[in-house]
């Protein structure tokens, strides 16, 4: 199946199926970009955004001819679509998906029809706004677009959703669900956590301090900013990946101990030659 002569309808039209949506018009990648929405109003503002060439409530009407599905909506909501939907599906379609973690909907996924390709994915950017609103088509140019198979992804299904991954910008790496929900809680989920314990603390210092929020500048921000994220999903992040985020905040747990231990013993030396080594390894990472 060739993405270019595909309908591709993308079920939730926020921040990450907006931006996909503006990015397959643009590009011009398929032959038609549908949005499935809650609202007539929401469907207004997809047309008005040029982030799909139709926009409906209708799930039937918007599924039945579809040849690629994308559901881009909280965790929690895409393991139950995979199965609420799969029925307006027609046979040979592919379903894929924009969630960040991946476990529990390639289980749901594994138990779809043998008709219906599957395959998860999980575009590894964003912003800490959210809606379409913020929906940006060049959001995924150069960007890591996780890609999970079930055990019963079929290259089909797998090249179909790799040219649509190409068509935005983005490169693909394939590896297991739980291997992408182990990694995704130490550099996506983790930081999140240790935002909001920042700003928590801030919070509390700003009790008996209240310039403190005058004096925090731009490395406060920078730090601090993931802890606007939307509130919904990351409460589902929470949720759906629990048990590898707990063994990263164990982890992030023992680091900190690590450095308390050696300001307590005043071991300048020490300290310094772990954020020596700290330091070395994050230029390394992003020196381009």
């Amino acid at each position: 199946m060739s993405l270019a002569i595909s309908i591709v309808t993308i079920v939730g039209m926020g921040l990450m199926g907006g931006s996909l949506g503006m990015a397959l018009v643009k590009a011009g990648a398929c032959k038609e970009v549908r949005a499935l929405v809650r609202r007539e109003e929401a469907a207004e503002e997809v047309l008005a955004q040029g982030a799909a060439h139709v926009a409906e409530t209708d799930a039937r009407q918007l599924l039945e001819e579809a040849d690629l599905v994308v559901l881009a909506t909280p965790v929690r909501t895409i393991e139950a679509q995979v199965s609420e939907l799969q029925r307006f599906v027609k046979s040979g379609a592919v379903i894929t998906d924009m969630g960040s973690v991946k476990t529990g909907i390639v289980k749901a996924m594994d138990n779809l029809p043998p008709h219906i390709g599957a395959l998860g994915g999980h575009p590894m950017c964003g912003k800490e706004t959210s809606g379409l609103a913020s929906a940006d088509p060049a959001l995924f140019r150069k960007r890591v677009w996780a890609l999970t198979p079930s055990k019963r992804t079929d290259p089909r299904a797998l090249s179909l959703v790799e040219t649509m991954v190409e068509a935005t910008g983005a490169r693909r790496m394939v590896l297991s669900a739980e291997k992408h929900d182990t990694a995704v809680a130490c550099i996506s989920h983790l930081p999140y956590v240790l935002a909001t314990t920042l700003m928590e603390v801030a919070k509390d210092t700003a009790t008996n301090q209240p310039e403190i929020w005058e004096l925090a500048a731009s490395g406060f921000k920078d730090t601090s900013r993931i802890a606007a994220s939307d509130l919904t999903m990351m409460v589902d992040i929470l949720a759906t990946n629990r048990e590898n985020i707990l063994q990263m905040l164990h982890r992030a747990s023992r680091g900190i101990d690590r450095i308390v231990g050696l300001m307590t013993d005043e071991n300048d030396e020490g300290l310094r030659d772990m954020l020596s080594e700290i330091r070395d390894r994050r230029i390394g990472m992003f020196q381009s």
